[in-house]
């Protein structure tokens, strides 16, 4: 009986009940398209830093990642050999890394070149294709190179212009060589495009005046969420190197990561709040204009008990009304956007390493615990307006007018 009362409260003010359940439908919308804007960002990065940049799993001299010193070399081949012959492996490489300095005829300033080995980097990186001028060492010329467009622009450089890098090689002696643009790349991450190059891996083992030696094994797993585990097993069987996967490669990644999901409660918090006033204001307002009707019910036996759960009966009713709403209109515009996109191009995104081109992100687990969140903040604020009733002096509310 007390449900079909609560029930029926519900629609005797359909204006009333209809903005609460549209202030609880637009809340949960909102809670869970900002956790997929916040999460599809997340993800972006983590997929372009992964894909251009990191791969899954990396070895290198200790020390070497601090300074990037020429002489912090090891056996690369033997890692390789090694590192192959595991199941959970899909690929892996062997890259050269050298700091030094690019020169153009009108700029020359700090740059990172790295030497690849085109065949197996194209199945632990993207970088192929991102080629957006010439081809991915796809020529016969002697020294090719390839550069970022960012680079291309700040030194004003052309496919086929002559750079010049200089660099220190093994034994600490200042060596350079002269290199042709075969290629132009972009990618997502501006910073990254502007410090670093490719040209291949025995280019630069001359330059460098050493054999086969390796400065960094890249690994590509078929599963990206056992680097951590991949990595700590290797560390145990390579003590002597430094075995580290992709969340502490890049600098700060695994700092952000944290930071983004406390982030993304704190907006879904925020979000909750002010839904949460809404609501409370909403259902005191329709206690407070049944005073009488309460105090009448109060009058004839309904005990403080039933008082309370009919109140609470009412809000939960609009709640369950209201999240099928909001979950609805959160799936298709995170489907929709998903698919389509969200262009952030004219927001500097780039400049932060963040591709321009965002795609709202959310996995069920998320889902679900944005409407539970939903549903105890809409109880929570049922809470106030129902005690507000139970405070009613059943003689003087049945005088109010």
């Amino acid at each position: 009986m007390l449900i079909k009362i609560a029930w029926k409260n519900i629609w005797r003010n359909r204006l009333r009940s209809g903005v609460v359940i549209l202030s609880i439908g637009l809340g949960l919308w909102l809670g869970i398209f900002a956790s997929a804007f916040v999460q599809g960002m997340m993800k972006s990065k983590v997929d372009t830093m992964i894909a251009s940049e990191v791969s899954h799993v990396q070895f290198h001299q200790k020390g070497f990642r601090d300074e990037f010193k020429g002489k912090l070399h090891f056996n690369g081949k033997d890692v390789v050999s090694q590192v192959r012959a595991d199941d959970r492996v899909e690929a892996v490489t062997e890259r050269v890394i050298s700091m030094g300095m690019l020169a153009s005829s009108h700029k020359n300033s700090a740059l990172k070149l790295v030497g690849v080995n085109p065949e197996t980097e194209m199945n632990v990186s993207n970088l192929h294709e991102h080629i957006v001028e010439g081809d991915y060492f796809v020529t016969k010329k002697k020294r090719p190179i390839v550069i970022s467009q960012k680079t291309a622009e700040e030194y004003d450089i052309k496919l086929n212009s002559k750079v010049v890098f200089t660099c220190q090689d093994i034994h600490g002696e200042i060596t350079r060589a002269a290199f042709r643009v075969v290629g132009i790349y972009k990618t997502s991450n501006v910073m990254y495009d502007k410090l670093t190059a490719f040209v291949p891996i025995d280019q630069l083992r001359k330059l460098y005046d050493m054999s086969d030696q390796t400065h960094e094994v890249a690994v590509w797993l078929k599963d990206y969420e056992n680097a951590e585990v991949f990595a700590s097993e290797y560390q145990m069987k390579e003590p002597n190197l430094e075995v580290l996967p992709w969340m502490d490669l890049a600098t700060g990644m695994r700092m952000m990561l944290e930071a983004f999901d406390t982030y993304l409660y704190i907006i879904v918090g925020i979000i909750l709040v002010m839904l949460m006033f809404s609501i409370v204001n909403t259902m005191l307002m329709a206690v407070l204009e049944r005073v009488r009707e309460i105090g009448m019910l109060m009058a004839i036996g309904m005990n403080q008990n039933k008082v309370f759960r009919m109140i609470m009966y009412e809000t939960v009713f609009m709640t369950m009304i209201g999240v099928p709403i909001g979950l609805l209109l959160s799936w298709v515009s995170v489907s929709y956007f998903g698919a389509n996109g969200i262009n952030l191009s004219g927001a500097s995104y780039e400049e932060m390493g963040f591709a321009s081109i965002l795609y709202p992100y959310l996995d069920q687990s998320s889902y679900i615990s944005v409407t539970i969140m939903v549903l105890i903040m809409a109880i929570i604020a049922a809470i106030y307006p129902a005690i507000k009733a139970l405070r009613l002096n059943p003689v003087e509310a049945i005088r109010k007018v």
